[in-house]
């Protein structure tokens, strides 16, 4: 492989304790585990579901936490105006570009207890497992917690790596606004951010080597096809918009059928077409296009009166920006159709368009050694759902592991994945560390 020869004479270059092989430190699994279970249990509910919804009481007792278990482990804390933490490891030389290593904690509403947490507790796992070690890294690492990757409550995903990544202008922010019609933007003022001083919250490039994220699948890929890994290659990227329906309230009972402008049933219509137009284009395309309505908002909202408006979230995904955008534009003339033949208005509000973003070939082929080297079965694959790890890519090299999901079911009480499986992708995290650590400067 082009990278097998980089990465091995790299990590032994210079010093003679280098010659320490990452495969013989290894990481506590028994502490791992009790870490993601206490983490876990902050915002836990009914049949198991997990609720830390971003800037929650909850999500802010999960990040003091996880300050404690960094403190803990002897690592230097900052945390920036948004509310990311670091943990910072200092490496043999601390002026070089730090690698950056996490995920989140914030979680959907009743989700499960792996997406985002894993990525943060196998992050600080493997860092401390190697300061404890001693093992020589050349240049400082970061466990890093990111605020907002969920877009549950606003609508607006990968929040805090965004603004890390500059990706964010204050415009992007005026129609992200929750189900009780608190803003973003007010939240953000609230924390001294402004539109003046968005930028400041940019993380220069020159101070990053790379960004490692380890993740549950959250598809059903690695479990049906028996592989332990899987190696991202890319990351599928949404355009998010809200449509608006405005029709008239009327009373249910004395307003004819044929006289009606239900705001409720032209949404029903689009939520159909949106459904009709995906699997056609999907079918085109081998399946790499998605929409989803995910929110639904209707009022006035009681059951004796016709519905006068209607307000929807559409979500549309792809690998590929021009089948994404392509879709996009026939929802939204699918709605405008809609309007017109059910006589009712319709008002498009955007939220977020982005791109699909392709991760680094040379940390895919690294964990591809990493895996053949260690003897496991790995899948290279690219993932349908979004990642801090998208926004990342857009100022330094970026690599994401994955392992498997049960069933493929993520984002609710159900989703699982072995605490085998979660061991095994934190001990490939770690070697990944170091190696990439390790690389020339």
């Amino acid at each position: 492989m082009a990278n097998q020869g980089r990465s091995k004479t790299a990590s032994r270059k210079n010093s003679p304790r280098r010659d320490r092989s990452p495969a013989s430190v290894f990481i506590n699994e028994r502490r791992l585990l009790r870490d993601l279970n206490a983490i876990s249990k902050i915002g836990i509910g009914s049949g198991g579901s997990v609720t830390r919804l971003v800037f929650s009481v909850k999500d802010l007792r999960s990040r003091q936490l996880l300050m404690h278990l960094l403190g803990q482990a002897g690592l230097k804390i900052h945390i920036d105006r948004i509310g990311n933490i670091f943990g910072r490891l200092e490496g043999l030389h601390p002026n070089a570009p730090a690698v950056l290593v996490g995920s989140h904690l914030d979680t959907v509403m009743h989700g499960g207890k792996f997406d985002g947490t894993v990525g943060v507790v196998g992050a600080l796992e493997a860092v401390r497992t190697l300061k404890e070690g001693r093992v020589p890294l050349a240049s400082p690492v970061e466990v890093v917690c990111f605020v907002g990757e969920e877009s549950s409550r606003f609508g607006f995903s990968t929040l805090g790596s965004s603004l890390l990544a500059g990706e964010i202008t204050f415009e992007d922010l005026t129609h992200a606004v929750d189900q009780d019609g608190t803003k973003l933007g007010d939240i953000l003022s609230n924390m001294g951010i402004y539109w003046e001083n968005l930028a400041s919250l940019k993380r220069a490039p020159s101070t990053l080597k790379a960004y490692l994220e380890l993740h549950i699948e959250q598809g059903p890929i690695l479990e049906a096809k028996k592989k332990k890994i899987g190696v991202v290659t890319s990351i599928a990227a949404p355009t998010r918009f809200r449509v608006i329906f405005v029709g008239q309230a009327d009373h249910s009972g004395t307003t004819p059928m044929e006289m009606r402008k239900d705001a409720l049933v032209a949404a029903a219509h689009l939520i159909i077409a949106i459904e009709e137009v995906c699997l056609k284009f999907s079918h085109v395309n081998k399946g790499r296009v998605v929409g989803t309505v995910g929110a639904l908002k209707i009022e006035p909202g009681v059951i004796n009166a016709i519905p006068g408006r209607a307000e929807l979230s559409v979500d549309v995904r792809s690998i590929k920006a021009e089948a994404k955008d392509r879709v996009a534009k026939l929802v939204k003339s699918k709605a405008k159709e809609i309007a017109r033949v059910r006589g009712v208005k319709v008002q498009f509000l955007p939220i977020r368009s982005e791109n699909p973003v392709a991760l680094d070939k040379d940390i895919g082929s690294l964990l591809e050694e990493i895996c053949e080297d260690k003897g496991l079965p790995y899948e290279i694959m690219p993932s349908g759902a979004g990642h801090d790890a998208m926004q990342l890519a857009k100022i330094t090299r970026a690599g994401m592991i994955f392992i498997p999901s049960r069933r493929g079911i993520s984002h609710s009480p159900m989703e699982w994945s072995d605490p085998k499986d979660i061991c095994l992708g934190t001990q490939v995290l770690l070697e990944t560390i170091v190696r990439v650590a390790n690389e020339a400067l």
